[in-house]
């Protein structure tokens, strides 16, 4: 099985791009959330 390799970087309110996020709080509204799932049900469907 291929494993596939996701780059996040971090786009913040202000504009600014950080490859960390560490200390911040996501809000549990987020679309990233969203996202996540996607990706967890796609690699469970390949399994």
């Amino acid at each position: 099985m291929v494993k596939e390799h996701y780059v996040v970087t971090h786009t913040m309110a202000d504009g600014s791009k950080r490859d960390s996020v560490e200390g911040y709080v996501i809000p549990d509204d987020n679309p990233v959330y969203e996202l996540f799932r996607k990706v967890n049900e796609r690699r469970m469907e390949a399994v």
